[in-house]
């Protein structure tokens, strides 16, 4: 009973409402510039590295699963195909969207010599505040790094519990998906099981998950105030173009999902924004995707009734592998330093932009924080753009276009299973008698 009592706490206190004020609060706390705010730094570390506390033994536990549902399923094949058709159709819409809007934001807004100006004395502050090349040279980040393995190998978890302890989600993943496959079989020559443990862990891991969602509006507070007093908006300001490219290019992609949500699931519009809102604002808080994937099952599994089958199987692999954010992000800063250096690009370099900048996303895998951006030099030089310039002023806008990233990466991963339902034969009646509409 005191379980059920805290789940219900825990998804009031997740209602859209509390969440939103808490972000208010937070902006007007952090527009004061008050100094006392960089006080609740501390916290909101403290909240983020209780969220994490839980996240890689919750994927050890539900990726075996998911596997042995795919391995045992007449219809698996037929799952994993409709997944991976979703899949790479977002990830073309993602793509050019990306470029479609700012380049049209691009051609009808300019920047003049003085705001040109006022960005290369913000690039010197930057440059003076960060050093630029040892943030994005792996090789110098830590003593281990500069020993990695490289490629395809680079992925295989020589030592489990050294990916654990330093959080490389995607070494965690290939371990959970090969040792899931391992169980299957022994479970079918021996008869014995541990899916029934797992499947135990898994509630523990949402349960523990539900107690520090109940401090939720603290953190949100303790995460965002500080930052947007650190940056204040005069950066903004200099910067409005690249941020306003940013803004309205999300926002599309935000309003996309509401849609396709609202079409396939048959729900109302409000509806479908309550629900996903949870997710998306945790990633907003949070700036990291994994945190997001037990709120995002629990929307999309219980709140939208989606196929549990397809929750499972894609949202932990997508969470911790698509990262719709960077391809984004690095076509629209590929674009805004084409604009600020005077370089034009026709159709075909538009296109080339973002096949590129989709392929760069990819390297971002098992990255975070500046180091994360490196990869964009592989779309800027090919137009002979300057990676140099271009970095410092991605750091400038970085906390904010994080935010996005994180929000783009949960909104659109959620967005697939919802799809392959539709496709997968979901009926218009199943889904209006399942979905769970939001309180009154």
């Amino acid at each position: 009973m005191k379980s059920i009592s805290i789940t219900a706490m825990s998804r009031s206190v997740n209602r859209p409402a509390v969440v939103l004020a808490a972000v208010a609060l937070a902006l007007v706390l952090g527009a004061s510039k008050h100094p006392y705010l960089q006080l609740l730094q501390p916290f909101g570390d403290f909240y983020v590295a209780l969220l994490q506390m839980c996240v890689l033994p919750f994927l050890l536990a539900t990726i075996p699963l998911a596997v042995r549902s795919a391995m045992t399923s007449a219809s698996g094949g037929s799952v994993v195909f409709t997944l991976v058709t979703c899949l790479l159709a977002t990830i073309a819409a993602v793509a050019l969207i990306s470029i479609a809007v700012p380049s049209f934001i691009f051609q009808i807004v300019q920047i003049d010599e003085h705001t040109s100006v006022r960005i290369g004395s913000l690039v010197g502050s930057s440059l003076n505040r960060v050093d630029v090349e040892f943030a994005l040279d792996l090789s110098r980040a830590g003593g281990a790094v500069a020993d990695r393995p490289s490629g395809v190998a680079g992925l295989v978890p020589t030592n489990i519990f050294a990916s654990l302890a330093g959080n490389d989600s995607v070494k965690v993943l290939v371990f959970a998906a090969i040792f899931g496959a391992g169980m299957v079989s022994t479970e079918r020559s021996s008869g014995h099981s541990v899916f029934g443990a797992l499947r135990h862990i898994q509630q523990v891991c949402i349960l523990i998950f539900d107690w520090f969602n109940l401090l939720v509006p603290i953190g949100i507070v303790a995460l965002i105030a500080p930052q947007v007093a650190r940056l204040g908006s005069e950066v903004y300001a200099v910067l409005a173009v690249f941020a306003l490219a940013l803004l309205a290019t999300s926002l599309l992609i935000f309003a996309t999902i509401i849609v396709l949500i609202c079409l396939t699931l048959r729900v109302g519009p409000l509806t479908a924004t309550a629900n996903i809102l949870g997710p998306l604002l945790l990633g907003a808080a949070t700036c990291n995707t994994l945190i997001c994937i037990p709120l995002a099952l629990d929307t999309m599994g219980r709140k939208f009734r989606i196929d549990r089958q397809l929750c499972d199987l894609y949202i932990p692999l997508g969470f911790a592998t698509i990262r719709f954010g960077s391809i984004f992000y690095f076509s629209i800063a590929t674009l805004f330093m084409g604009m600020l250096l005077g370089r034009s690009f026709d159709i075909g370099e538009v296109f080339l932009i973002a096949a590129l900048s989709t392929l760069a996303s990819f390297a971002t895998l098992g990255t975070s924080g500046l180091a994360a951006l490196a990869p964009v030099a592989t779309v800027l030089r090919p137009f002979g753009l300057s990676y140099e310039l271009a970095v410092p002023l991605m750091i400038i806008i970085e906390p904010v276009a994080n935010m996005l990233r994180t929000m783009l990466n949960v909104g659109l991963n959620c967005l697939i299973p919802a799809l392959a339902f539709r496709w997968r034969g979901g009926t218009d009646a199943e889904v209006q008698a399942a979905v769970e509409y939001p309180p009154k």
